[in-house]
């Protein structure tokens, strides 16, 4: 149903818009500065169901930047608070909880059941699996990452015919570029994360509405250090993204 839990969403998107979002279902992986914010963001803005994936538990370290975790939930599964985050900020809305670790046997036929995939781990190996599986079953998604001050984002269309570029056409693999490191090793400054976040759960959005432009074929890159936005172009086909 549609009332005026979402009328600042329909003064953007219209009641069609509104209507897409709450048939839409997306599915997060990671629930740490990246996915929990988006899972938030997505939560609010009335995406109908939301899968979310984590096998961490909170730590006391994650709060600088992981703002929806509180002190006293130190210990606790990370997709099992964020969850209950989600539906007490609405209640109209299905969240699907997996306190796992998603692997390449089983995350196929996993994330099939979803509209859109979004990468928001800190593990360089989890993003190409993520590449990988989007494109084994042809499902959109979002790959982000964020060190230090710094964060990128990549939206892959899981279509290997429509001559766009993969993640892993983008990247060099892990193990050949020793810069990819977890936030852990790099550290990560709690703003970076939150515009990362914002740009991912956008791209999703987007996606589901069949509006704007999304980063396909293209690194969108912010500093926020040297207050610096780039879109670095990398394909020459379906740059607008795609809508469906």
């Amino acid at each position: 149903m549609i009332n005026n839990r979402y009328s600042r969403n329909i003064s953007c998107i219209g009641a069609e818009g509104q209507k897409r979002l709450s048939d839409a279902s997306v599915f997060i992986i990671g629930c740490g500065a990246l996915g929990g914010q988006t899972a938030m963001l997505l939560a609010g803005a009335g995406v109908g169901r939301i899968g979310i994936a984590d096998f961490d538990t909170i730590d006391i370290s994650n709060l600088q930047r992981q703002l929806f975790f509180a002190e006293e939930e130190a210990g606790r599964p990370k997709a099992e608070v964020i969850a209950d985050r989600m539906r007490r900020l609405n209640s109209e809305i299905r969240v699907d909880v997996y306190e796992r670790m998603i692997r390449p046997a089983d995350g196929p036929e996993l994330l099939s059941a979803y509209d859109f995939i979004i990468d928001a781990t800190d593990n360089p190996a989890t993003k190409y699996m993520t590449d990988r599986m989007c494109r084994l079953i042809r499902k959109p998604g979002c790959i982000g990452g964020v060190a230090g001050w710094q964060g990128q984002v990549v939206s892959v269309t899981g279509r290997d015919d429509d001559g766009t570029l993969s993640f892993a056409d983008i990247f060099p693999p892990p193990d050949a570029d020793p810069s990819m490191l977890p936030c852990e090793v790099t550290g990560v400054m709690g703003t970076a994360a939150s515009v990362i976040a914002s740009i991912q759960a956008a791209e999703a959005v987007k996606y589901i509405i069949g509006e704007g432009r999304r980063a396909v074929g293209s690194i969108v890159s912010v500093n926020l250090l040297t207050l610096e936005f780039h879109r670095i172009e990398l394909a020459s086909s379906n740059r607008d993204g795609g809508s469906r």
